[in-house]
């Protein structure tokens, strides 16, 4: 029995789909670990330049600094299923905490056709100011989208 309850994919409004790669997985045939945090990365990612704005090629005032992360595994993502499309996931993402210059992500892996995450976790960012790199408030509009996602 789980120490923690398992993420359901209808606590989550936005997704990105990911496709598993033939490189992503490990000697026993499962995705390496350390991609998980590559997923959860790209879904955040995602989300700050389609929903928030963010200007991701280096020309914004602000950048996100990771200041917290965390995994938990539910179950293994393999290849099982493959297809034409080969084997594509769900990276969730909505809003725990919004601070003044932080935000708390909620994160979840989903096989797609699942509901119950194969990973999940949280991500706090900071974002600060390009230049200085101090913490820095959320600019109106990437605070307007985050609101929307705020659990």
């Amino acid at each position: 029995m789980p120490k923690h309850p398992i993420e359901q994919r209808s606590a989550f409004r936005y997704f990105t789909p990911i496709q598993i790669r033939w490189g992503d997985l490990d000697p026993f045939n499962h995705v390496n670990n350390v991609l998980y945090y590559r997923y959860f990365e790209l879904s955040i990612v995602t989300f700050l330049a389609t929903e928030g704005g963010l200007d991701l090629t280096g020309d914004s005032p602000i950048v996100s600094f990771a200041a917290e992360s965390r995994c938990v595994f539910n179950k293994a993502v393999d290849l099982s299923g493959f297809g034409p499309q080969g084997v594509m996931i769900d990276g969730a993402v909505r809003v725990d905490r919004l601070g003044s210059s932080s935000v708390t992500w909620g994160l979840a892996l989903f096989r797609q056709g699942e509901e119950d995450a194969a990973a999940q976790g949280s991500w706090t960012h900071v974002f600060v100011d390009r230049q200085t790199t101090r913490p820095t408030p959320i600019p109106d509009d990437l605070r307007a989208a985050l609101e929307r996602y705020t659990v």
